[in-house]
């Protein structure tokens, strides 16, 4: 059963050729939206949750069951863009990246891992390389029901989002992608990222540890730098109330430089699900290569 079911009396199933699909999945569920190049936004946006994923086999399955199950993921679309949820994850410079290396990027960060697949995206606005490792088996059933697909991860949009903001990387700030299990922090200031990084989490005390940690060793005051926050567990009342009584200026994020919504979508939260909306800018300009994986 969808949890979200936004569809615009635009859409028209038998032009499917003519838009694009952005698709996403974590261990609480699946969500995708689908583009339409033509009038420029969103016309359709489906959510579905997952109950019971603790294993990737788990995760694959619950994902394979959503493919099958949903009427419009069969459709023949133009282009799709999938991004998986992983921490295996590290961000390089333009300058110093080698595609010819990319598996040992994340081996030298991460450390050895067996069945994945590794991936690199280039963000253009922010000047990085993103390589990552999703698991091989959530990509083989992506590439069989897809064909065609390009893959991302968290991290792309993340940091694509905040490489547009108005003020770029001058001004102090951070950012947090607060999703099931683990979140996704970075900081800007001095004219640059000045620090991207993740952190798992099982609780409340666990969420503000990590955060008042990166406050600290970027010498930033919390009653001073603002922070923005988007994610899936964003709208979470308790981290909400918990995080906004150490820190001033928190605000729920919101979009930038990103497509708009039909009007049959604006009810939708854009704040919980800003990564999966920032999809369509990172898969036009994103450069997306692939390793054969760590062994």
């Amino acid at each position: 059963m969808h949890e979200i079911n936004y569809i615009d009396r635009t859409f028209k199933q038998e032009a499917a050729e003519e838009y694009s699909l952005l698709i996403q999945v974590n261990k609480k569920g699946l969500s995708y939206c689908i583009y339409n190049p033509a009038t420029e936004n969103y016309v359709v946006f489906r959510r579905k949750r997952f109950e019971q994923v603790i294993m990737t086999g788990d995760l694959v399955r619950k994902t394979e069951e959503a493919l099958l199950s949903d009427d419009f993921l069969s459709l023949p679309f133009r282009n799709v863009c999938f991004a998986g949820y992983t921490q295996h994850t590290t961000l390089i410079p333009q300058e110093f990246f080698d595609q010819n290396v990319t598996d040992k990027y994340l081996k030298f960060n991460q450390g050895e891992d067996i069945h994945i697949s590794v991936f690199s995206n280039f963000i253009p606005e922010a000047g990085l390389f993103n390589v990552f490792a999703l698991p091989e088996e959530l990509v083989s059933l992506v590439s069989l029901h897809f064909r065609k697909v390009e893959f991302l991860s968290q991290t792309t949009p993340f940091v694509r989002h905040i490489a547009v903001q108005p003020n770029h990387f001058t001004a102090n700030c951070v950012f947090m992608g607060l999703y099931p299990e683990f979140f996704d922090i970075a900081c800007t200031g001095n004219s640059k990222l000045r620090i991207y990084n993740t952190f798992q989490y099982t609780n409340e005390n666990d969420l503000l540890y990590y955060l008042l940690l990166v406050f600290q060793k970027m010498g930033l005051d919390p009653a001073k730098t603002p922070l923005r926050i988007s994610g899936e567990q964003a709208s979470k009342l308790s981290y909400w109330d918990l995080i906004s009584q150490y820190v001033q200026d928190c605000r729920y994020d919101e979009p930038a430089e990103i497509p708009a919504l039909a009007s049959g979508l604006k009810q939708l939260v854009t704040s919980r699900f800003l990564n999966l909306l920032n999809l369509q800018m990172c898969g036009s300009s994103v450069e997306n290569t692939a390793g054969e994986g760590l062994r």
